[in-house]
């Protein structure tokens, strides 16, 4: 009897110490895209260095986050392809991070950065596993899709989206929790990479109604107590602390706290009407008499309307802090131009979590998925690494 029990305990202990699936499988994941893209680019370039493809995928903004960790902020506008554009656009926290990973280890900027990239994917997603209730098969293309499907070279080599998704799963996994004060610190993070998290003040807002709501609370209770509410004001006041340091420093750097807005205008970024933009890109092919391809502007109004549609969903399931989020993720950089909106929709976690859960649904076409994304992951590595707009 007594072995009977000693056993049992000894196998209760054993399970303990396994690790989770929805751990082990970002990494499985994040191994098998590097070999196999490593593998798909040594095949078509009979080049077998590491570095030469680490090289090779890093492009455009890539190379601006390098020289970034490398020599910092620039003195005035001289770089890039016309000369008058500067890496104030750049916010400062992800080539931070890659700065330290350097001087840490003394790994190159280039390597480094790739191999925090990555890592930062991998985090990422173990802390989205929380968004999806379960559903492994949903969890399961939202891995598939970061590390072997189209856009995984924003996951592997020097761009933001990697952090950016992960503080934003963080942020809403800690608002599901009701820890608004460190999803606050966790926008004031975002808000250093991106100027899009600034909009993680509004989900902490709209996060906390809906629990209020929950609770019981009514609508106008919410708005007479909302002052009496400290915790819920020192976590919006946390968000915009990141992109305000970047401002100072700017405003010392260059005597404009603004200059990372100012300096768009290189990119012919300037506000407009978001659906006029949206409009002109869906369009301009058509006017042209182009019917026969997908001129980039067509990729990128697709891409928009993608990330507005699941914004509304979003909605109509009743996830207003991620609707909100991400249909203003989606429409501030689109009141500029359509230019990259591949990335900036790629780049919102509720958009792609959101996608996933409505893909996984349905089995049939769960499976017919996952070749389809490993097929264009493959056959868009040239387009990559020969620069191409579609995917900037």
């Amino acid at each position: 009897m007594e072995e009977t029990i000693a056993e049992t305990r000894a196998a209760a202990k054993r399970w303990t110490w396994r690790i989770p699936s929805y751990v082990l499988l970002p990494f499985y994941l994040m191994l098998i895209g590097v070999a196999l893209r490593y593998a798909v680019y040594a095949r078509t370039t009979n080049h077998w260095g590491v570095v030469d493809y680490l090289r090779a995928l890093c492009v455009y903004d890539c190379n601006a986050y390098e020289r970034l960790a490398l020599n910092g902020y620039e003195g005035r506008p001289s770089g890039f392809d016309k000369g008058d554009a500067n890496n104030w656009a750049f916010f400062p926290l992800y080539s931070i991070l890659v700065w330290a990973i350097n001087r840490i280890t003394g790994l190159s900027m280039l390597i480094g950065g790739s191999i925090l990239t990555s890592l930062l994917t991998v985090w990422a997603a173990i802390l989205a596993w929380p968004l999806f209730d379960g559903k492994f098969r949903a969890y399961f293309l939202f891995c598939f899709f970061l590390f072997l499907g189209p856009a995984s070279y924003y996951f592997s080599t020097l761009y933001t989206e990697a952090l950016f998704i992960l503080l934003t799963v963080a942020g809403f996994v800690l608002l599901r929790q009701r820890d608004y004060v460190t999803a606050g610190v966790t926008g004031a993070l975002m808000s250093a990479t991106r100027s899009t998290g600034l909009l993680f003040a509004a989900a902490i807002l709209i996060a906390a109604f809906q629990n209020h709501l929950k609770d019981g609370g009514s609508i106008r209770q919410f708005f007479r107590e909302l002052w009496k509410r400290t915790d819920l004001l020192l976590a919006v006041a946390l968000v915009p602390v990141g992109i305000c340091c970047f401002a100072v420093y700017l405003y010392v750097h260059s005597g404009d706290a603004l200059a990372f807005v100012h300096i768009q205008r290189a990119w012919g970024r300037a506000f407009a009407d978001p659906f006029h933009n949206l409009w002109l890109a869906l369009t301009m092919q058509f006017n042209a008499h182009n019917y026969s391809t997908i001129s980039t502007d067509l990729a990128f109004a697709l891409a928009s309307i993608a990330g507005l549609a699941l914004s509304a969903v979003m909605a109509w399931k009743g996830k207003w802090d991620w609707a909100i989020f991400s249909l203003f993720g989606v429409l501030l950089p689109l009141s500029t131009n359509t230019y990259s909106m591949i990335r900036f929709v790629v780049g919102l976690a509720p958009v792609l979590i959101m996608a996933s859960l409505l893909v996984g649904r349905w089995r049939w076409l769960f499976y017919l998925m996952l070749p389809a994304l490993l097929i264009l992951d493959v056959l868009l590595l040239p387009v990559w690494t020969s620069r191409s707009y579609y995917l900037m």
